[in-house]
């Protein structure tokens, strides 16, 4: 079975302006990013899922050039936002990542969506300091979880599912190679763009895809 993959994104960052931005071997590491979970196996469609402010637009620009669909809706509910993407392209489930994790590893992707579709959860999660991961929602679960909560801020929405009654989430493991408590690979600060960067400089081939 297929699913969809969505990307949360936007522009508004405090600690590194437009960090999904920076480029890496002439591309965006937004764009790094689609690329690598095209190698899915299991994907059929990516999705940006960004906000209504002007400032993204950039976004919807390259989720065009990239040849991908975006949804544009609430800058600070990001459940509101992912909520809106699925219902506009009917979606029972989907896979999730922010824009701010580029070396996402297209095989974990495949095991979330093998793990969620056995399992069935409301939510699966990787676990803790696990890399190159993502999320798989139910979107169901997401509706309850959207007309429960009391705040409209929820960039950090994972304990949002958590603190609501009868969610059942799953926690994957991973392999030690997937999971390393002091290595950092999401894009946070301007030392990460440099880890980041040099990786990208000594693995990444054109038309092939390295593995975390």
């Amino acid at each position: 079975m297929q699913e969809t993959f969505i990307i949360t994104a936007r522009l508004k960052s405090t600690r590194l302006p437009k960090k999904i931005l920076l480029e890496v071997k002439g591309k965006p590491l937004i764009v790094h990013m689609i690329n690598r979970i095209k190698y899915s196996k299991k994907i059929k469609n990516i999705i940006i899922a960004t906000s209504t402010n002007p400032q993204d637009d950039l976004l919807e620009e390259i989720s065009k050039k990239q040849n991908i669909d975006c949804f544009r809706g609430s800058e600070e509910d990001v459940l509101m936002r992912l909520l809106g993407t699925a219902r506009k392209f009917n979606l029972s489930s989907f896979a999730n990542m922010t824009a701010d994790i580029p070396m996402i590893d297209p095989h974990l992707i495949d095991v979330a969506i093998d793990v969620f579709n056995n399992i069935k959860p409301d939510l699966l999660l990787f676990e803790k300091y696990s890399f190159g991961v993502c999320l798989m929602v139910k979107v169901s679960a997401l509706s309850k979880v959207c007309n429960i909560k009391k705040n409209n801020n929820t960039e950090a929405w994972v304990k949002f599912f958590k603190s609501t009654k009868n969610i059942n989430i799953h926690y994957e493991k991973v392999s030690k190679e997937n999971k390393n408590k002091f290595l950092k690979t999401s894009l946070d600060y301007y030392e990460d763009y440099l880890f980041i960067k040099k990786i990208f400089e000594e693995l990444h081939e054109e038309n092939n895809i390295f593995l975390n």
